[in-house]
C-alpha cells in the first residue's frame, strides 16, 4: 500500500491552525479584560474601593471601571472627594454620551459642595435622557437643598409619573421644605385625580384637616369613588372624632339622590332598608357582620312601611350573643336629646332576653341607653324607642353614636335564643324641650 501526501494541504491546514492559535491567544486578554470589566462594574455586586484599585490602574480606558470606583470613594468614611471626582469626570470623558455616569460625578461634585457643578451634571444628563424618572428624582432633590423649590416642583412630577412609589416620600419632603405649603403639594400633582387624594390623606396625617378636606372637595365624584384612598380617608376622619367633617363627605361621595337620603327630620341613613348597604362607603350606612348566633339578612317579603325590612333569624345556640353585629354611625350634637324609633316583629321568638335597641358613644362605644327587650313570641309591627343624650364631642367637636341592635346575656350561660326578629323604619329626631319635659 502506497500513503500520497498532498504537501499543500498540510502547509494549508498547519497555516490554519497558527492562525487560530494566533487568534485564540489574542481575545484571552480581550476576554479576560471584558470579564474584568464586567464582574467589578457590577453594581449588583459589592466591591469594596480597595479591591478595585488595582483593576482601575491596569485598565484606566474603561469608563464604567472608574465610575464604580468613583462611587465607592464617595461613599468610604476615609474618602477622599478629590479622587472620586477625578475618577467621576475621567469616566464621562471616556463615555460622554452615557447619562448615568454624569450622574455619578453630580454626586462627587455635591459631595465636595460643589452644587452647582453637581446642578451642571445633571442638566447635561438630563439633555441626553429626557424622560428618564431618575434622572428628574436627583435633579428634584438637589434643586430642594439648593434652596430652589419652585424650579424642583417639575422635575418631581416627572419622577413620580415615572414611579408612583415616590409621592409619599416627595409629599413628605416637600411640605418640610415649602414650611407646610398646600398651595405646594397641590401644585405638585396637578390635576392628577388620584395624587389629589393622596395629597389630602397626606395632609390628614399632618392633622391639617380643613385643607384636607378642602383638596378633597376638589377632586372628581367618580375618581373618588372609584379610589382605595377615599375610604381610608373616611375613617381617619373618624377615627380623629371629626364625625361631622366625614358624614359631610360621605352624603357627597353617596349622592343626595340615593334611596335613603337623612333628612332633617329623620337622620338615620337607609332607615328603611330600602337601598343596598354600600360595599366601600358603609361609614355611615349599616354595618351588618356575621355572627355565629343569628343569620342577619335583607327580607324583601315582609315590611312595616316600603318593601324590606332587617330580619334577625337566631340560631338557637347556647348563650346567644348579639353584639356590635348590626349598627350605624349617626352624628348628633353634643349634650342635645334625642329619641331613636323603629318598628319590630316577632315570630316564634324563644329567649329569656330579647334584642335591644342600644345607643352606644361613637368616639369610646360606651353604653348611653338601651330600650326594653323586645318580648318573646309573634307579634305584629310594634314601635321601639329609646331616649338620650348626646355625649360631648371629641375636644369640643362634633359627636356621634352607634345605634345597634344587641342581644348581651346576662349570664355566662343562658337559654339559646330562637326564632326571627324584624326590624323596620328607623328613625332619630331631636327632641324639643316641651318633649324632654314628658320623658
Amino acid at each position: 500500500m502506497v500513503l500520497k501526501l498532498s504537501l499543500s494541504k498540510v502547509a494549508a491546514r498547519a497555516a490554519l491552525a497558527i492562525v487560530a492559535i494566533a487568534v485564540c491567544g489574542g481575545l484571552v486578554p480581550v476576554i479576560f479584560y471584558q470579564f474584568v470589566i464586567g464582574t467589578l462594574a457590577d453594581e449588583r455586586l459589592l466591591v469594596s474601593r480597595n479591591l478595585l484599585q488595582i483593576p482601575v490602574e491596569r485598565f484606566p480606558s474603561s469608563s464604567r471601571l472608574n465610575a464604580r470606583f468613583a462611587q465607592n470613594e464617595i461613599v468610604e468614611a476615609d474618602r477622599d472627594l478629590e479622587r472620586a471626582e477625578f475618577h467621576a469626570q475621567r469616566a464621562v470623558n471616556l463615555s460622554p454620551y452615557d447619562y448615568r455616569l454624569r450622574l455619578t460625578l453630580a454626586s462627587a461634585k455635591e459631595a465636595k459642595g460643589d452644587r452647582a457643578g453637581a446642578e451642571d451634571s445633571l442638566n447635561k444628563a438630563l439633555a441626553l435622557a429626557p424622560s428618564n424618572g431618575d434622572v428628574h428624582w436627583r435633579m428634584a432633590n438637589l434643586l430642594v437643598r439648593e434652596g430652589k423649590l419652585a424650579e424642583s416642583l417639575e422635575h418631581f412630577k416627572v419622577a413620580v409619573a415615572y414611579d408612583g412609589e415616590l409621592l409619599g416620600t416627595t409629599l413628605d419632603l416637600v411640605f418640610r421644605a415649602s414650611g407646610g405649603s398646600v398651595e405646594a403639594l397641590t401644585g405638585l400633582v396637578g390635576d392628577d385625580q388620584h395624587a389629589k387624594l393622596k395629597v389630602a390623606r397626606f395632609l390628614l396625617q399632618q392633622s391639617r384637616v380643613t385643607e384636607a378636606v378642602s383638596v378633597l372637595g376638589s377632586v372628581d365624584r367618580n375618581a373618588r369613588l372609584s379610589s382605595p384612598d377615599s375610604p381610608v380617608f373616611l375613617n381617619a376622619l373618624i377615627a380623629a372624632g371629626q364625625f361631622e367633617v366625614a358624614h359631610g363627605l360621605w352624603s357627597s361621595f353617596v349622592g343626595a339622590e340615593t334611596p335613603g337620603t337623612p333628612t332633617q327630620e329623620t337622620s338615620i341613613w337607609n332607615g328603611g332598608f330600602e337601598s343596598d348597604i354600600l360595599k366601600d362607603f358603609a361609614q355611615f350606612d349599616w354595618s351588618l357582620l356575621p355572627n355565629e348566633f343569628a343569620r342577619l339578612s335583607i327580607d324583601g317579603t315582609v315590611a312595616h312601611g316600603g318593601t324590606r325590612s332587617l330580619k334577625i333569624a337566631f340560631a338557637g345556640r347556647d348563650t346567644t350573643n348579639l353584639d356590635n353585629a348590626i349598627k350605624q354611625l349617626v352624628v348628633v350634637k353634643p349634650g342635645a336629646t334625642y329619641k331613636v324609633e323603629c318598628y319590630v316583629r316577632t315570630g316564634d321568638l324563644v329567649t329569656s332576653d330579647g334584642p335591644k335597641v342600644t345607643v352606644t358613644d361613637g368616639g369610646s362605644n360606651v353604653l348611653i341607653a338601651e330600650s326594653d327587650p323586645i318580648s318573646p313570641g309573634s307579634s305584629d309591627w310594634r314601635p321601639v324607642s329609646v331616649s338620650f343624650v348626646a355625649p360631648a364631642g371629641k375636644a369640643g367637636g362634633s359627636a356621634a353614636v352607634y345605634v345597634s341592635i344587641r342581644r348581651k346575656p346576662k349570664y355566662s350561660l343562658d337559654e339559646p335564643t330562637k326564632g326571627s326578629v324584624w326590624f323596620d323604619d328607623f328613625a332619630i329626631k331631636k327632641q324639643q324641650q316641651a318633649e324632654i319635659g314628658k320623658l
